[in-house]
Order: C-alpha cells, then structure tokens, then sequence
C-alpha cells in the first residue's frame, strides 16, 4: 500500500479533470464538448488512492503559440488558459468487490481569438470569452485490485450545464454529457502505465450557447442539434526514479456516431461542415516531481493527426494533495 499510496495520493488524485475547458479548439466548428483530450494524462485513473479527500490545482495551456493548422482559418489562432480544481472523496466503502469514491470538479477558463502571427509581440485579440465550464460530477467510481499490479477503474460521470440560458455569444456547452469510463492501470515499484478511456454521450443542444452561435459568432440555429458519441482517450507510461518521474504521453479523441442535425442545421461535410466525423491524436511527454505531500506534473502535447479538428501545442501543470485522512482507528482496550 506504501507505493501505491506514494504514486496516486499526492498529484494523481485519481479523477478525471473532465470539466477543464470545451474543446472549442478541438473540435468541428460549431460543435463543442464537455470533456477536454489530454486532460487526464499523468493520472492512473484505475487505481484509487487510499481513503481520503483529495483536491489539487490543474492548469492548461491551450493552443500556445498557435501551432495547430486542422481547419484553422488563415491568420487566426485560438488560445485558452483552463484551471480545474477537483474534489475527490474515497470513503472506504466496498462494493462488488470494488473500493467506492465519489467526485466533483470545478473549472473555469478564457478562450481567446487571435489574429495574425502567434509569435508576434501583440498579434491582437479578436475576441475573449471567460467561462465557468460545467462541472463533471462522479456519483460513481468502482476501482478494482485485479493483483499482479493491475487495477481496472468503471463508474458513471455526468456534465450540466451551469447556465441553460448562457449568452448565446459564450463557448459553454448548453447541453448534459452521460460518460461512461473505463480506466486500465498498471503500477510496480519503477512504472505507472495508464490508458484512461472515457464514452461520452450527449443530449441535443438547445441553441442558446456555443451551437446557437456558431463560428465567429455567426448565427445558426443549434436547437435540437445533438453531436455524435465521442471517445477520448488519454495515455501514460511513467517511469520512476527517487522522486522524479519521467514518461511518454497521448491522447485520442475520435466521433464514433453521426451528428443528428435539428434547428434548420443541416449536415455539411468538408472544411468548415458542421457534422464531419472528427479525429484528434496526440503525442508528448510528462515530467513529475514528489514533494512528499504535494505532488507536481507538467507535461506537453502536440496534435500530430487531425481530420475535421482545431488543435495543437498544449502545457500542462498539476498540483496535488490530501486534504484530510480518516485517523488511525484506536484500540477498544488499552494495555496496562
């Protein structure tokens, strides 16, 4: 339990950071989801941390500098700063065999539109949007100990919209996401390899946010407009020596199912559709640091294939710590 206890307690909390930010750089214009790729990278989300809370800080930047092409328009680039700060309580419990937690996590973020070349001193700001994304809720998280170093983590997410009647001017997503996970880890005295897998579903738009207001703020009528399933995957593979950590990472996401037009949105395909088939794979790598009780991340990725997708060079950085551990239970007769 010792080294399980110092690879997941302190960063690796064990939760997906889902409601980071929308993928507004991600993903087919128009569309925007409640899951941001890569997010999850660094955490072995198949084995939970001893009982406990958790919380932590996580920070993303996102498209910096601009490196990304996909369906970018010429001379514009999209940027975004996301912090996600995450709730995690593991009571104890055992169900079905499993240990039983419960989560929370909280993000806000600002995304922003830029012109002309990334690298210049002041490239100018087109347009700035600062959001409080959906939170993503895990009323359900099942982590089992299959031996040998295996874990295998299930459960059932959710993601809300906060603000129903948001401007329709705002990236957030006015829609629910039902998320199922399946999450795979291997942990051993020297490697933490991970593959966080996450199907997402979602309820039709009703055209009062980022599906009502298209790209660049145009106006197309999302109500009633539903996205295809999504499947996201991140990866890690970590090696460990003293307290430092140091490993090759990636991402996938990729539309599993059709787009179902409504509102008057029709189906169009090609650069600039609004129901391509989507697909977004990265790579990078992580370096970690063990504190002792705080525990940091920072890693990078670069989307290195895109098919109708907005991406490219993202940094991240995580901090994480227990907040509180039940006490150490204390005899019920004392020695004399």
């Amino acid at each position: 339990m010792t080294r399980l206890k110092n690879l997941v307690l302190g960063g690796l909390t064990a939760i997906a950071i889902g409601g980071a930010a929308s993928s507004a750089f991600a993903l087919e214009p128009g569309s925007f989801d409640n899951r941001l790729n890569g997010a999850t990278i660094g955490l072995p989300l198949g084995a939970l941390p001893p009982p406990g809370l958790y919380t932590g800080l996580e920070t993303a930047y996102l498209g910096w500098p601009g490196s990304g092409a996909g369906n970018r328009g010429a001379g514009t680039y999209f940027a975004g700063v996301a912090n996600a700060v995450p709730l995690l309580y593991v009571p104890g419990w055992n169900f079905l065999g499993a240990t039983y937690a419960m989560s929370v996590v909280v993000a806000f973020y600002e995304v922003q539109v830029l012109g002309g070349s990334p690298f210049r001193a002041n490239p100018g700001v087109l347009g700035a949007v600062d959001v409080f994304a959906n939170p993503t809720w895990s009323p359900i998280t099942l982590s089992w100990n299959l031996g040998g170093g295996w874990f295998i983590a299930s459960g059932f997410d959710f993601m809300a919209p906060i603000a129903p009647v948001a401007q329709i001017s705002s990236t957030n997503p006015d829609y629910w996401t039902f998320e199922v996970p399946l999450n795979i880890a291997y942990i051993n005295a020297s490697w933490t390899l991970a593959a966080n897998d996450f199907f997402d579903f979602n309820t039709a738009s009703k055209g009062v946010c980022c599906l009502g207001a298209g790209v660049g703020g145009s106006s197309v009528p999302g109500n009633g407009y539903r996205g295809g399933a999504i499947y996201y995957g991140d990866y890690t593979a970590v090696y460990k020596f003293g307290k430092w950590s140091i490993g090759p990472v990636g991402f996938v996401e990729a539309q599993l199912s059709n787009d179902q037009p409504g509102g008057g949105v029709a189906c169009t395909f090609g650069p600039g559709g609004l129901c391509g088939h989507y697909l977004n794979v990265g790579l990078g790598g992580l370096v970690g640091y063990n504190f002792g009780p705080v525990d940091l991340q920072f890693w990078v990725t670069q989307s290195v294939l895109r098919h109708d997708a907005i991406d490219g060079l993202d940094f991240w950085t995580r901090l994480g710590f227990r907040l509180w551990a039940p006490e150490a239970p204390k005899p019920l007769v004392a020695k004399n």
